[in-house]
């Protein structure tokens, strides 16, 4: 068995407490959830009592990452909570020479904080892992990275699932009864619009030809299937399509249940060194 891999967390939301319970339940290998940061105090405090059932300990409620990272024997540190979160905390986590998984990866999308981050990771040896969420295909894109000619993504969600984004509050009075096109642009300016809603845009976009060149449209539709994300990449080895209906996660409609799923099976990756497919 491989040796066990204490993990901090950011975040004890709908997504996080999730993933926490995931890891609770022995679903990504040998780790385990030995602390906790949110500045809302009853979610923490609800989790931590969750988690302590079985055999495993409560894991520690701290009131600053600084605390996170400075619990005995932390190897990981996962973020849940938001690009704002990651902006003001991701540094400090890598600084201290804890690797970081990095949910809300529209922050990275900034080449300043980019260069920060990795300056830091680089410095201490640390590592930033970004899942590949909501969609899949990302190794292709990689792969092709250096011959990508275009990348389009189309996002499609229910008008509840967008509403609260900045890029929606136009619409937010204004009954959408058939598909919508609510934005056209590049990746860069739809995830500050659309902060809670296409991290997806920015992964795509960083394995691919960059946030400013790849093409988003967001799409709101009463009768979507759940939160449909379409790419298109054409490049000089072939014309690549992948279209993903994922179904909300249950407790927030923004977020997609593979998102959580893919941030589980990152986690497990990195706990279980083996065998690698398509990584």
């Amino acid at each position: 068995m491989a040796e066990q891999v204490n993990v901090g967390l950011i975040g004890c939301g709908s997504m996080g407490s999730e993933l926490a319970r995931a890891v609770h339940r022995g679903e990504a290998g040998s780790a385990r959830i030995i602390g906790l940061f949110d500045e809302y105090q009853p979610g923490r405090e609800a989790l931590a009592k969750e988690l302590s059932t079985g055999n495993a300990p409560e894991p520690a409620q701290v009131e600053t990452v600084a605390e996170l990272v400075n619990l005995p024997n932390i190897d990981l540190v996962i973020e849940c909570a938001s690009q704002a979160a990651v902006v003001a905390h991701a540094e400090t986590v890598l600084r201290s020479g804890t690797s970081i998984i990095v949910m809300s990866s529209g922050a990275m999308i900034s080449p300043d904080f980019m260069r920060t981050v990795s300056a830091a990771a680089a410095k201490s040896g640390a590592s930033i892992y970004i899942p590949s969420g909501a969609v899949g295909g990302i190794d292709a894109l990689r792969a092709s990275k250096a011959l990508l000619e275009e990348v389009t993504i189309v996002s499609t969600k229910k008008p509840s699932s967008l509403s609260g984004a900045p890029g929606f509050a136009d619409w937010e009075d204004k009954e959408i009864t058939e598909p919508t096109v609510i934005f056209e642009g590049s990746a860069t300016d739809a995830v500050g619009l659309f902060p809670a809603n296409v991290n997806v845009a920015a992964t795509v976009s960083m394995a691919g030809i960059g946030p400013d060149a790849t093409k988003v449209r967001v799409v709101a539709d009463p009768d979507s299937p759940g939160n449909v994300h379409e790419i298109n990449a054409v490049s000089k080895a072939g014309k690549f399509s992948f279209r993903f209906e994922n179904m909300p996660h249950e407790t927030n409609p923004k977020t997609s249940f593979l998102a959580v799923l893919a941030a589980i099976e990152t986690l497990r990756s990195i706990c279980e060194p083996g065998l690698r497919i398509g990584t």
